[in-house]
């Protein structure tokens, strides 16, 4: 079939909100044969689809005459699939037209080919749907611009201002750069950038110390390639490696890792360390914590230890630093996980806080005195962020905030002491940190 009716297939399967559209695919490509471009493209449209389904569907509303509750599935995703190459992608009009009627006709809904086609070929120009939108409050024109729910666009604008929400929503429907992370134990960083540039990779650094953080422009190559499977280098966001910097690991030290799994920051700290540390990684999850673990093995680090525990109630050895990877509502990294969006609530907002708390309040019975302990997420909502630092504080006041200053570039940290980075401001991925002392002559 060709590569529209291979994303309609997939999208038809999955639920609203999208849930493990990864997953989907994934699986739909382990039975059907296609070349890495063909993927791609599916790929492409699949998550488009799902990133702009909102905006889409707003289009499909200003055309189908028929009700849109009414709609079946296979014909709704027929339609964003097209209307994604027109108004997105902006492909030509007579090769989505035709690519995406025969996709109708290859699904076996050759019945449904007249409605195809009349949507696409009378799809509205930007210019005109978009002028409907003057109509709408300022909430849901953003929502079906940009594509949000508008519960997030409503609380950016009383937490960011207009500009910076529309910089924010824009930044979340970008195509984002893989970071990748340089493993030294590899071999040094000079030595696998000639080989990188040797083997036709452009590359582009991000960050130079304490470890090269860089992008290629082809990342599914590399992750497929060799070089990856032994070890060169890892996925992970500059901005999420900052909160590993802000710990300053160090060799010989006690560290424990809570909430590890996938382990990107668990690897971080060994690499700091010379893996001469002793690294305890602990998450809930078992099978994400067996990812972690063949992590650790891909990247031939022998000072991490692995096992199973809930970070809000387990008991855990005594160490030098913490660090608290706290499971969050993720609304900084929503550019990387186009369901992220949909997946999220209010009622998340309410939930998350008492168990980041619940997190600290345990694991910081098992620092010693002197010690440190970050806490961070990958959230940009203050309740999940300072909010639960105050409340922690305010009931342990043998804590206290080290300045993130002391080991982050100024430009991320915030006025009050903490590693803040915001989509918006910083064009990375979102991210808060904030590392906390435990005073060791408090009484």
């Amino acid at each position: 079939m060709n590569t529209r009716a291979a994303a309609v297939q997939i999208l038809n399967r999955l639920p609203f909100p999208f849930r493990q559209y990864e997953l989907a695919m994934r699986r739909f490509f382990a039975q059907q044969a296609y070349d890495q471009n063909d993927r791609d493209f599916i790929d492409l449209i699949v998550k488009g689809v799902i990133i702009y389904h909102k905006q889409l569907d707003f289009i499909i509303k200003q055309i189908v005459r028929r009700p849109f509750q009414k709609l079946e599935t296979m014909a709704l995703n027929l339609l964003r699939v097209g209307l994604l190459q027109k108004t997105r992608l902006q492909l030509p009009d007579f090769a989505v037209v035709n690519e995406t009627v025969e996709a109708a006709r290859q699904l076996g809904r050759a019945d449904l080919a007249g409605l195809v086609n009349a949507t696409l070929r009378h799809a509205p120009a930007y210019e005109v749907w978009h002028k409907e939108l003057e109509q709408f409050p300022l909430v849901e024109q953003l929502a079906i611009e940009f594509s949000h729910p508008e519960w997030l666009v409503a609380r950016w604008l009383v937490n960011f201002g207009e500009a910076a929400t529309r910089q924010l929503l824009a930044f979340n429907n970008e195509y984002q750069a893989v970071c990748w992370r340089h493993n030294p134990r590899y071999t040094d960083w000079s030595t696998l950038y000639n080989e990188l540039v040797a083997q036709g990779y452009q590359v582009q650094t991000i960050s130079l110390q304490p470890t090269v953080f860089f992008s290629v422009d082809k990342p599914g190559r590399l992750l497929q390639s060799p070089m990856f499977q032994e070890g060169a280098c890892s996925v992970q966001d500059y901005s999420q490696g900052l909160a590993v910097q802000l710990l300053d690991p160090q060799p010989a030290e006690i560290i424990l890792d809570l909430c590890a799994a996938p382990g990107g920051k668990t690897t971080y700290i060994a690499q700091l360390t010379d893996d001469q540390a002793k690294v305890l990684a602990y998450d809930k999850d078992a099978a994400r914590l067996a990812q972690l673990t063949a992590e650790t093995h891909r990247l031939g680090l022998a000072s991490i230890t692995c096992k199973v525990a809930d970070a809000s109630r387990a008991q855990f050895p005594l160490a030098n630093k913490l660090i608290v990877d706290a499971p969050c509502s993720g609304t900084g990294v929503i550019a990387r996980r186009a369901d992220l969006r949909w997946n999220r609530t209010p009622a998340d907002l309410q939930k998350l806080p008492s168990r980041q708390l619940a997190i600290l309040n345990n694991v910081s019975r098992y620092l010693s005195r002197g010690g440190v302990l970050v806490y961070c997420t990958c959230s940009i909502e203050p309740e999940e962020n300072w909010l639960v630092i105050e409340e922690f504080i305010n009931t342990h006041p043998e804590f206290v905030v080290e300045p993130a200053e002391k080991y982050i570039a100024a430009e991320y940290c915030d006025e009050y002491g903490a590693l803040k980075v915001l989509p918006f401001r910083h064009q990375l991925t979102g991210a808060f940190a904030v590392r906390l002392v435990k005073s060791d002559d408090f009484t």
